[in-house]
């Protein structure tokens, strides 16, 4: 008789004993396929042949040897396995629905057929585990020796080694479950038998879930799930399953969604109500640690909230038990119940049926929500975020709790983690788009709701005035009471309604309910139904249109948080921001559009294009910034024909230039020209924009004709047809009568006409040397005479400085000798200026007598002067690029020359026979044409650029017959005098006319330097100020050597007290220094003070700088010991709590690098021996205590340095900040021992020096060792909260 327990045993032990001496390991294959086929026959005629004794033997040599078959035996042995298994229960079945017959004949072959998978199953499965070790072995081997792959045979799951294994085991399990829904009660004699039979293949369920690709088989799952949920319904395996649950929670992270659909099918299907208790019981008695226990809590958490998602009926069940994970250690199941109370609102709010102890439960758990908020760990704080944006995307709105949680999503924008951040502007988002301001359009425009607000009142108000009246009970008195009660309770209502309950509702209703079941009090005593009907109605509405302005109060005071986030270095926060305004801006919120302008700064941020286009972070900030743009700007709507299309499209884009700054619009520029060049931009658009701005028939708006232009201008730089295609429009508009009653337009008409004289275009797919040279117009075309004409335009109108720089920008830019022209204009406004010039010139180049004198008289326009001094000014700058493009040309003429030059000569030296006089005449012939340019230019690139800086430097300003000459004398003189002209506009253009002229030659330059930087010390005008601190950041790049000697005047504006002084300042000093045209010789100093300036701009200007420089060649340490020089001694030297913000900032750039920090420490040691200073003491102890102190070499130079500090530590403040120190040295990571001991040695010298420094003895230092104790807790703190950020 076989005994299944018997036989398990005996499996345990060893191998049982086989009454037969065959065996498949070694045998022929013929012979083993022989064999099991007859096993098969056998089988499959009748399954009980299994209690035959012969056949069992030779089916327990079959799974003996598992492990040294074929594979394609095993398939074929297991399919023989399952086909008797399937057809012996079939034979149950039959029995126990047949009267008369006794099923317990079948429990023996039932039992064996039991063993036999026990045994099989276990040795397949390990060995494939054994396979694939082996494999994996071999694979490696191979790749080291061969750098390739493998031959793909590294089986990782048993259904890979064994073809079908997976297969056969689902249909082993859906038989166990057909077998185990018969009444298995009949078939044993005891329920001992029975179960030890089940617990055959719930075992086997148990090792198959180990395996996770059988885990993720959804069909696999299914089966064997099923399974399990019987043997729970009908085999009393409660506790056995409770216990399989949660070992696989504790071991197998696979295994933690996949229990989850367990306890919710055996939930849902199978009554397993007990089953989801026990299982939440048992965690909610757990306690877990994040330190000690890390994947117990992870897969935990996993499970409840899936489970939460899949039941959550049973969950609520043991909210009771499982809220006290709220406090546990682990932040994983804090984060985890946050999210499962998430799921719990959103599954109560929508039952039908909302009972008071449903509204209760709700708003208990948005209080827990609402207290999360204030977790101590980030992620937990990012969690509750999350929940917060599930739920109120949910369909129930929750309208009187939103406010609350939209004060706390705004609070949570400046949290110190980014990833806090990032989750607070997508809430934010999500609170935006699921608003429940339906109403007027779901527009949030405060004037249309403040006047909506208002007009209900004043209704309500005419309303309570008319009930006075008519009923003689109510004074006039209680009327006005009425009216003000239903005012000022609003505040009240707010804090009862965030303790009541939240209803599913949509819009406008649900805030209408909310609002009668708390609304105000209105006395309908004496009114007619409808008149009551109505006053309550105007009521909601009045409640409606409050909590609307509420809500977009909140998001007014988040956009300034939200603006500055555009800016963050976290590209993930950097998009959310930009999501937020996109969506604001379709909802009218006021303030949002200039979230959009700041946006358009993005566009120069490096663009990274994402291998996976799944990942939304990875796609680039630039390539979000474009879909932003074409979402909101450049999208057709389908609504619209494409005529309305195209002029919504027109307008958008016009719109963009309302009241830009110059830097919106240069971002917008490289924005609109990225667009373009993709071709987002139709011809149609195009077309529109050009009707726009050549509109005639009707007056039309400035703004409107500027903007088209500006939008064109744009456009152009992408497609150079869209200006040549139609120049007669704008010569007609631009720089005719429309150009010179708006010289606004006329400056952007110069600027796009700009765009035809790029003088070499390089087109996408070009290859080099085959762009398209674009050739210069002869001065005779009409567009110079529109230019002369902008230029000499009479009005006086400070837009005319723009619009004549972008006018001579354009004759340098097109004309074939835009200096004769120069010449022309200035002649003519030198004319205007009285007794400037004595006689004419008739002359049209540059070159004029120098004998002529120039007396200024002593009644001049200084507004002619003016406009002559910047008319030259511009000219000097413009003459300086002119000539550089004329080097850089002559350059490029002879790179191509030489080849070719070289290509001739080696053909003519090839062929034989051709007479020398013929050779010289080719040779003479060939070089007619460069003889001129080698007249002029040389022979070499040296001498082409020797001599045109010679031009430079002598001729321009010094050359016998040019007219920048003749007017230099005049400039110096008028910046002498600014005083004597006494006016603003001429002292701002002189001065920057004057810094022009510096820059063409050295020689003037050193002559006027003292002048320049004496208007910079003395100049009253911030203007002023800050035009020669751009010129001085100019001069160096011009004439490094004449600087050299002055840089401090480089770094003096940085005090200037006009912060537009200091900011340009810094960008000037940030290009000079981060480009390497001005070295740093103990300067950063006085930048790094700017770090702690008032103006935010200039702060975060500097912030910038050492961030870049932080990356130049370690540029920051070197520079460490000036910096904390020169903010630490002095007359400037800056506070001690701007001086400890300042390096906490900077050591952040060192802190990485071990090496660095070593020196930093053995350097700050010795600056303790120079100094007797206590605030410099306490200085370097704060700077030394900034530095982590991670290597045993820190720690070791630290003492050994104790002799330069040791006199110091007299001072608390010195004192306290190397006991930080050696605090902060312990908690860095896992010590070695020797550092331990180091630190224990330091430790008692520190307190040594101590008590030697005060002169106290040890029982007088037990007081000062209680006061470490309490530092060190605090640095502990302050450690984990920098951690956690």
């Amino acid at each position: 008789m076989f005994n299944l327990h018997e036989q398990l045993i005996s499996l345990q032990e060893g191998e049982p004993k086989i009454h037969t001496s065959f065996t498949f390991d070694g045998v022929d294959s013929t012979v083993a396929k022989r064999t099991l086929n007859e096993l098969t026959d056998k089988l499959v005629v009748n399954g009980e042949n299994i209690n035959h004794d012969a056949t069992f033997d030779k089916l327990m040599c079959f799974t003996r040897d598992v492990a040294a078959m074929d594979p394609k035996l095993v398939a074929r042995g297991l399919d023989m396995l399952v086909t008797g298994f399937e057809n012996q229960i079939k034979q149950v079945a039959t029995t126990l629905s047949t009267p008369g017959y006794d099923p317990t004949r079948h429990a023996e072959a039932l039992d064996r057929y039991a063993f036999l998978f026990q045994w099989a199953i276990e040795r397949g499965e390990s060995t494939a585990s054994q396979s694939r070790t082996a494999q994996q072995t071999k694979s490696r081997k191979r790749r080291g020796n061969a750098g390739g792959p493998s031959d793909g045979s590294g089986a990782s799951t048993v259904a890979e080694v064994v073809p079908g294994w997976k297969g056969k085991l689902l249909d082993l399990y859906v038989h166990v479950q057909q077998l185990m829904q018969l009444p298995l009660g009949r078939v044993w004699n005891s329920v001992p038998e029975r179960d030890t039979f089940i617990g055959v293949f719930m075992r086997l369920a148990h090792k198959a879930m180990e395996n996770p690709a059988y885990a993720k088989d959804g069909d696999f799952q299914t089966a064997l799930f099923s399974t399990l949920c019987v043997w729970l319904q009908s085999y009393n395996g409660l506790y056995s399953l409770v216990t399989m649950i949660t070992q696989n929670l504790q071991h197998y992270e696979h295994l933690c969604e996949a229990m989850a659909q367990l306890v919710h099918l055996a939930y849902d299907s199978y009554g397993g109500t007990q089953l989801a208790d026990e299982v939440l019981r048992d965690i909610a008695a757990k306690s877990f640690s994040s330190v000690h226990d890390k994947s117990g809590p992870k897969n935990t958490a996993r499970f409840l909230v899936r489970l939460s998602q899949l039941a959550p009926k049973a969950l609520l069940r043991q909210m009771g038990l499982l809220i006290r994970h709220l406090d546990s250690e682990a932040h994983i199941m804090r984060s985890a119940m946050s999210d499962v109370i998430g799921h719990l609102m959103l599954y109560l709010a929508a039952q039908e049926e909302q009972t008071e102890i449903t509204k209760n439960q709700i708003g208990e758990y948005f209080d827990i929500i609402e207290q999360r908020f204030q977790d101590a760990h980030y992620l937990v704080r990012a969690k509750v975020l999350q929940v917060c944006q599930f739920v109120c995307s949910g369909p129930a709105k929750f309208p009187k709790r939103r406010p609350k949680l939209v004060g706390l999503i705004v609070g949570r924008l400046e949290d110190k983690a980014t990833n806090v951040r990032k989750h607070a502007i997508r809430a934010l988002s999500v609170m935006l788009e699921t608003h429940p301001f339906s109403l007027d359009g779901a527009e949030l425009r405060v004037e249309r709701l403040e006047a909506s607000l208002e007009k209900i009142t004043d209704e309500l108000a005419q309303m309570t005035a008319q009930t006075a009246k008519q009923s003689a009970k109510v004074s006039k008195a209680d009327a006005a009471e009425a009216i003000e009660s239903a005012d000022e309770d609003e505040k009240d209502e707010d804090e009862e309604d965030e303790r009541d309950d939240e209803e599913k509702d949509d819009d406008a209703t649900a805030t209408g309910e909310d609002a009668h079941e708390n609304g105000p009090d209105f006395d309908n005593a004496g009114l007619s139904p409808e008149t009551a009907a109505k006053a309550m109605h105007l009521q909601f509405q009045q409640r409606y249109y409050r909590d609307a302005l509420y809500f977009v109060y909140q998001l007014q005071e988040a956009q300034p948080i939200l603006l500055q986030l555009l800016g963050s270095t976290n590209k993930g926060e950097v998009m959310e921001a930009m999501d937020y305004f996109v969506s604001a801006v379709r909802f009218r919120v006021d303030g949002a559009q200039e979230g959009i302008r700041r946006m358009s700064h993005l566009v120069w941020t490096s663009s990274t294009s994402a291998t996976d286009g799944s990942s939304e972070e990875t796609r680039g900030v630039r390539s979000k910034l474009l879909d932003s743009y074409m979402q909101l700007y450049l999208t057709p709507s389908d609504r619209l024909s494409v005529s309305e299309n195209t002029s919504r499209i027109t307008r958008n884009l016009i719109s963009l230039t309302f009241g830009a700054t110059l830097a919106e619009l240069t971002s917008l520029e490289e924005l609109i020209r990225t667009l373009m060049s993709e071709d987002k931009i139709g011809a149609l658009v195009i077309d529109k924009l050009r009707s726009v701005y050549a509109y005639t028939k009707k007056q039309l708006p400035q703004a409107q004709r500027r903007g088209a232009i500006i939008i064109l201008g744009m456009l152009a730089q992408a497609s150079r047809a869209i200006v040549t295609d139609d120049i007669d429009m704008y010569l007609r508009i631009g720089l005719g009568a429309y150009g010179h009653e708006d010289l606004v337009l006329a400056k952007y008409t110069c600027m796009i006409l700009q765009c035809l004289g790029s003088s070499r275009i390089k087109r996408p797919g070009q290859a080099p040397g085959q762009e398209e040279e674009i050739k210069r117009l002869p001065m005779t075309n009409p567009i110079f005479d529109g230019l002369q004409r902008i230029l000499e335009e009479p009005r006086r109108d400070p837009e005319w400085f723009p619009a004549a720089e972008q006018a001579l920008n354009a004759i340098y830019a097109l004309g074939e000798k835009p200096d004769a022209l120069a010449a022309r204009i200035v002649r003519n406004q030198a004319k205007l200026v009285q007794g400037l010039l004595s006689k004419k010139h008739d002359d049209d180049s540059m070159d004029v007598d120098t004998n002529e004198t120039m007396p200024v008289a002593s009644l001049v326009d200084p507004w002619d002067l003016t406009r002559l001094l910047f008319v030259v000014g511009h000219i000097a700058i413009k003459e300086i690029v002119l000539l550089e493009s004329v080097e850089a040309e002559l350059k490029r003429r002879k790179s191509d020359e030489q080849p070719q030059r070289k290509k001739r000569a080696s053909q003519g030296a090839k062929k034989k026979g051709r007479k020398s006089a013929d050779a010289m005449q080719v040779d003479s012939d060939s070089d007619d044409g460069d003889d001129e340019l080698n007249q002029i230019a040389g022979t070499t690139e040296d001498e082409i650029g020797d001599i045109v800086s010679a031009i430079r430097e002598r001729e321009l300003l010094f050359g016998s017959k040019s007219v920048l000459a003749l007017f230099a004398p005049l400039l110096v003189h008028v910046c002498h005098n600014l005083s004597k002209f006494g006016d603003k506009l001429l002292a701002v253009h002189a001065t920057a006319a004057l810094a022009k002229f510096m820059c063409i030659s050295s020689s003037f330059c050193e002559t006027n330097l003292p002048l320049l930087l004496a208007l910079l010390q003395r100049a009253k005008s911030p203007a002023i100020r800050s035009n020669v601190a751009i010129a001085l950041g100019d001069i160096t790049v011009c004439f490094n050597n004449l600087i050299g000697e002055n840089v401090h005047y480089l770094y003096g504006p940085l005090h200037d007290t006009d912060s537009r002084v200091k900011k340009t300042t810094l960008m000037v000093l940030t290009h000079l220094i981060l480009n390497g045209m001005v070295k740093v010789k103990g300067q950063l100093g006085e930048m790094a003070k700017c770090l702690e300036d008032r103006d935010p701009r200039v702060a975060d200007m500097a912030r910038l700088f050492f961030s870049e420089l932080s990356t130049k060649d370690n540029a920051v340490y070197n520079n460490l010991p000036d910096i904390i020089s020169s903010l630490s001694m002095g007359t400037n030297a800056v506070n001690e709590e701007s001086f400890a913000r300042i390096m906490k900032f900077l050591f952040d750039f060192i802190k990485e690098k071990d090496r660095q920090t070593d020196n930093v420490v053995e350097k700050l040691c010795q600056r303790f021996r120079n100094t007797t200073d206590e605030r410099q003491c306490r200085d370097i102890a704060f700077c030394m205590a900034l530095l982590p102190f991670k290597s045993e070499r820190s720690v070791r130079r630290l003492m050994d340095g104790m002799p330069c500090y040791q006199n110091k530590l007299a001072d608390n403040v010195v004192y306290k900040q190397f006991v930080d120190i050696a605090h902060k040295a312990r908690t860095q990571g896992a010590q070695k021992q020797e550092t331990k001991t180091l630190l224990d040695e330091y430790e008692t010298k520190l307190k040594e020096a101590r008590a030697k420094a005060t002169g106290e003895d040890d029982e007088q230092l037990l007081g000062v060792d209680n006061g470490d104790a309490q530092i060190q807790s605090q640095v502990s703190q302050d450690s984990d909260d920098e951690e956690m950020a």
